[in-house]
């Protein structure tokens, strides 16, 4: 049994207790899931009894639940500190879908918007609030947070604290002053994806944790193809950049070193016939929530973005990350090598380092270091920060240089346990499958097996399934799963084709449907989209055209079984 709040009933206080089953139907409750993910329910746990708490979980791992579900089951707010509007923004969503009040206050929003949220926060009708770091600079902001019953704080990328972090932000530091500033001090709890040990212990440090449960959950992600390509030519990176996009199925992630590489890379890809498009601190933010959306919706196959901004769009089905360019640490990599394949399908994390790469970053730690002397750190301070830097830099080039498994070197980086069960290599990287650069490019296209029967509905279209038979849209399950919503109607169609009850006639007229019919009767084939598409009215979408597809894939599944 663990201690959860106090509650007034009948003028009287009444303890209430939750232990591990009455939190799983809290999950149903709240989330529609049938039981917790690996090491998520120990974490809830150590939040609601109070505990402060560390918590290093891969990405994918289902971080987020465990600071979302404590808020729910507790009497206060919680405010999510976060580095990355966009992800703000993608968290809020999936929530609301849920019927959850959470909110995000940052720079996107105008004056008006702020006071709504908070008349809001003051009539308690909030429960999470999600702020970026650089809010608790904002007296008004605080006075306001003072005035309310906190019950907890959820540090996101709790690395950033860390000058040993890879994505340090100074303002990561005012946390722990914001956190002593309570009377009533909430419970803390702080996540990352990636930390070594060095990190744990800043975390611990400069957040003034008090006796923190620490979790660590291990950094392995079986699903995740890794592949490194070294010592290219700045002409061979981006040709074997293009071919390697073309040849994997579904949408990514590009990263650069620069805003002018995102640009440009962005352009090449679209003279090439690749829907893509540049996200960087650079734009304008009406221009990157656009891009965000259309990326969310499968509108781009990728998005061209720079390691120093990051990409924070919280999108499940990424199918590829690919570096073009050596990112400044491990850390760096594996964070961001890690949004792909967040719903648990096989995807690929590729790197492209050519030797234009090192001065390059050595260009950026001396701009570093003008930065710091004019923040008026000491001689001794930026000497030892640009030895942190130039160090993980160094072993970031023994990763992308040494022809050893690349899983392995990862783990042993972080000191994860799991280097066990990886002595003898992992099977899941270009060295231990002895793949050429050719290879890499030619031999992983994304083979689709088509199903049979309804029997193998699984995995992540069986997700889209359960919630679509609970009654939710697909606008509510896009967001609830951190999906497109092209994607969930794929998932849905999939399932209608082995004779699932998807409900077809809400989103096709009998017209649409004859219409579609007459042009592939005429053409003799459906095995492409694009030919049928381009015979129909503008008004029929890709997505009508599959629903009657799948319909011809149903009623040959019945004359095969009746046969």
């Amino acid at each position: 049994m663990i201690k959860l709040k106090w509650i007034c009933l009948n003028d009287r206080l009444i303890k209430i207790h939750y232990n591990g089953a009455m939190l799983t139907t809290q999950l149903k409750q709240f989330f529609q899931f049938s039981e917790f993910k690996p090491g998520q329910q120990e974490i809830v746990q150590s939040i609601v009894a109070g505990r402060d708490v560390v918590a290093l979980m891969p990405t994918g791992g289902g971080k987020s639940l465990c600071y979302q579900l404590p808020a729910l089951v507790s009497g206060g707010l919680t405010i999510v500190i976060s580095p990355l509007i966009a992800l703000m923004k993608d968290q809020v969503d999936s929530l609301r879908a849920r019927g959850i009040e959470a909110v995000f206050i940052n720079s996107s929003l105008n004056f008006n918007q702020i006071n709504d949220i908070v008349a809001d926060l003051k009539h308690g009708k909030v429960k999470l609030l999600y702020v970026a770091p650089e809010r608790l600079k904002n007296s008004e902001f605080v006075q306001l947070i003072n005035e309310l019953d906190v019950s907890l704080v959820a540090v996101d990328e709790a690395h950033c604290v860390s000058s040993w972090g890879h994505d340090f932000r100074p303002d990561y530091m005012l946390i722990q002053n914001f956190i002593a500033q309570f009377t009533n001090r909430p419970a803390v709890a702080a996540f990352t994806a990636t930390a070594t040990p060095e990190v744990r212990d800043d975390i611990v440090k400069h957040l003034g944790l008090t006796n923190p449960k620490i979790f660590v959950r291990g950094f392995d992600r079986p699903n995740l193809m890794f592949e490194v390509q070294s010592g290219l030519s700045q002409k061979k990176r981006k040709s074997d950049l293009l071919n390697l996009v073309q040849s994997t199925a579904g949408s990514g992630i590009v990263y650069t070193l620069t805003r002018k590489m995102s640009e440009e890379i962005a352009g090449y890809f679209s003279a090439n016939g690749i829907k893509a498009a540049a996200y960087h601190a650079g734009l304008e933010g009406a221009v990157r929530t656009r891009v965000q959306n259309e990326f969310m919706d499968n509108q781009y196959k990728v998005i061209v973005a720079t390691v120093a901004f990051g990409m924070g769009v919280n999108k499940a089905d990424i199918r590829f990350v690919i570096h073009c360019g050596l990112p400044a640490s491990v850390e760096n990599y594996y964070q961001e090598a890690g949004r792909a394949g967040r719903d648990g399908e096989p995807a690929r994390c590729i790197l492209l380092a050519s030797k234009q790469d090192n001065g390059l970053h050595s260009f950026l730690i001396n701009k570093s270091q003008e930065e710091m002397i004019k923040q008026g750190k000491s001689r001794l301070e930026i000497n030892a920060l640009i030895d942190i830097k130039y160090k993980k830099l160094r072993q970031m080039k023994d990763y992308a240089e040494a022809f050893k498994c690349r899983r392995l070197a990862v783990l042993k980086y972080f000191a994860d346990p799991d280097i066990e069960k990886y002595q003898n290599g992992c099977g899941g990287c270009d060295v231990c499958l002895g793949m050429s650069n050719s290879k890499m490019i030619l031999d992983n296209t994304k083979t689709t097996k088509r199903l049979k029967n309804i029997n193998e509905i699984t995995g992540t279209v069986a997700q889209s399934v359960d919630f679509y038979q609970k009654g939710f849209s697909l606008d509510q399950i896009a967001k609830i799963r951190e999906l497109g919503v092209r994607t969930i109607w794929n998932h849905l169609i999939e399932w209608y084709a082995v004779g699932g009850d998807f409900r077809v006639e809400e989103y096709i007229s009998k017209d649409q449907r004859q219409r579609i019919l007459a042009v592939i009767d005429e053409l003799g084939d459906y095995s492409k989209l694009r030919p049928i598409k381009d015979l129909l009215p503008e008004n029929i979408s890709y997505e009508q055209i599959k629903i009657v597809i799948a319909k011809i894939e149903q009623e040959k599944n019945v004359i095969i079984k009746i046969t």
